[in-house]
């Protein structure tokens, strides 16, 4: 006989600060960083302008971080914002910087979370000019 779980119980989900879809893929912006950086090694005038400008943001998102879910490399309660929407914010920063194409398009090969960019996120970061 099979056991059968309490079909009533409750899976907490917790919801991205940016665009407020539920956290699919629960990385924190800080193991997110860390892997932009060790990427961004290979740029080194990348990395001398991007690094400080991720470094604030993560200590401005950390303050008003009261629950989150647990990140999948670091295990710890801080996936308060999906990938989408910080890889999205990232990527808006290069193209602020003037980053060359070619590096954003390997940005965009290695960070990327997403076939489609759903309605919410789009709308929080595309404020910056298109490469196209």
């Amino acid at each position: 006989m099979l056991k059968q779980k309490n079909s009533l119980a409750f899976e907490q989900q917790f919801h991205c600060d940016i665009c407020g879809e539920v956290v699919t893929t629960p990385l924190c912006p800080v193991c997110i960083a860390e892997e932009v950086e060790a990427w961004s090694t290979l740029y080194a005038d990348v990395k001398k302008d991007l690094m400080p400008k991720l470094e604030a943001y993560l200590k401005k998102i950390r303050e008003p971080l009261i629950e989150a879910t647990q990140c999948l490399k670091c295990k710890k309660k801080r996936a308060s914002i999906c990938p989408f929407c910080f890889t999205d914010y990232i990527l808006g920063q290069l193209k602020k910087l003037g980053t060359n194409y070619q590096i954003i398009t390997e940005f965009l090969e290695f960070f990327d979370f997403e076939d489609i960019v759903p309605n919410p996120h789009a709308a929080k970061w595309r404020i910056y000019p298109d490469f196209s």
